[in-house]
Formats: C-alpha cells, sequence, structure tokens
C-alpha cells in the first residue's frame, strides 16, 4: 500500500478514534460522579465556581410598572433595571416616572436609583433627581420621596429649578395634590424674568 493511502486510513481511523476516546471520558467521569456510595468514594469537586454569601434575587431588565392612583389619575414607573428586595420592595436603576395631575397635565422624574414599595406605592429617590412639569419647569435636587397613591412628593436636600418665569433655590421642598401645590423652604432665592 502506498505511504499516501495508509496515511489517509490513519486520519480517517483517528478521526473516529477521538471520537470514542471522548465518549469513554465522559462515560468515565459520569461514572465516577454517580458511584459515590462509600465514604471515601471519588467525587467531582467544581474547584473555579465562584461562592456568594448573598440570597440570591430577581432581577428584571426594563421593567414597566404601570397603575392608578387613589385618585383614578394614572402614572407609570420605568427603569433600566429592577431587583426584587423582598416582598413587597424592588430596587430601581435609571427610573423614568410620570403622574398626571388633576388638570390632566403632567409631571415627570428621572432618577439614577429608587426604591419603590409596590404595597404602600411609595418610591425613595436618591442619585440625582430631576423633575419637569408641564409648562416648562424643571427642577434637579438630589433626592426625593414620592407618594405615587397620595400624589405627593418631598425632599429635605437643596432644590434649584427654571421656567418661564424665573429661577429658584431653595433648601427643601414639598409638591402636594399631584403638584397643584409646591412648596420651596428655607433661605429661598429667586429670580424673576421680565
Amino acid at each position: 500500500m502506498p505511504p499516501v493511502a495508509r496515511y489517509t486510513r490513519f486520519v480517517a481511523l483517528s478521526k473516529h478514534s477521538l471520537w470514542g476516546v471522548a465518549v469513554l471520558v465522559v462515560g468515565i467521569v459520569v461514572w465516577v460522579a454517580s458511584d459515590n456510595s462509600g465514604e471515601n468514594g471519588s467525587r467531582m469537586v467544581f474547584s473555579h465556581a465562584e461562592k456568594t454569601t448573598q440570597n440570591l434575587q430577581n432581577m428584571m431588565t426594563h421593567p414597566h410598572y404601570q397603575g392608578v392612583d387613589a385618585h383614578d389619575r394614572p402614572f407609570t414607573v420605568i427603569a433600566d433595571k429592577a431587583m426584587q428586595v423582598d416582598a413587597d420592595n424592588v430596587s430601581l436603576a435609571n427610573i423614568r416616572a410620570d403622574m398626571t395631575m388633576a388638570s390632566g397635565s403632567w409631571v415627570a422624574l428621572n432618577s439614577g436609583t429608587g426604591l419603590l414599595n409596590t404595597k404602600t406605592k411609595k418610591l425613595a429617590l436618591k442619585g440625582g433627581v430631576d423633575m419637569f412639569y408641564e409648562g416648562g419647569y424643571e427642577f434637579r435636587s438630589d433626592h426625593a420621596q414620592v407618594d405615587i397613591n397620595q400624589g405627593n412628593a418631598y425632599g429635605d436636600a437643596p432644590i434649584e429649578g427654571q421656567g418661564p418665569l424665573g429661577t429658584l433655590k431653595a433648601n427643601n421642598f414639598t409638591v402636594l395634590n399631584h403638584g397643584q401645590v409646591i412648596r420651596f423652604n428655607d433661605s429661598v432665592r429667586m429670580t424673576l424674568y421680565r
């Protein structure tokens, strides 16, 4: 038999033999793992598996939470990521929310992170809060608490804003009745446009 034919036959035989060896190795691993009855029996150990002391949590990407408040006014909360903290609380990242006021106009806000209690419909916002009101008003604060069910919000951090009438700075704020009443408190500084 010519050398080329022998080499071709060797390659073909080796190809099939490799599959046989692979099946044999997998079979041995499965047999060793399943035959583990003795105290000193063989064990399969994953030495590079990551260990964690935290409980596993449910996570959702791009959640969209819609509902109505106590006065049947719609609201929406959207985020990039949501993680279930417990039965009632959901941690959110990169939040966008909007609510409709009694007059039919809207209020919207954005925040870096937040904690939504789905039972009480309260939303704690952190990491920079931007609030937008219909009519061209925008306010910024570090953090805020929103009671979606009552249509109220408050923040004990400094707030600054601007709109068609001018600019404003204050040490804290309160929003009542879905934005019908907005109170700015402590060291309020306002510049009105002519």
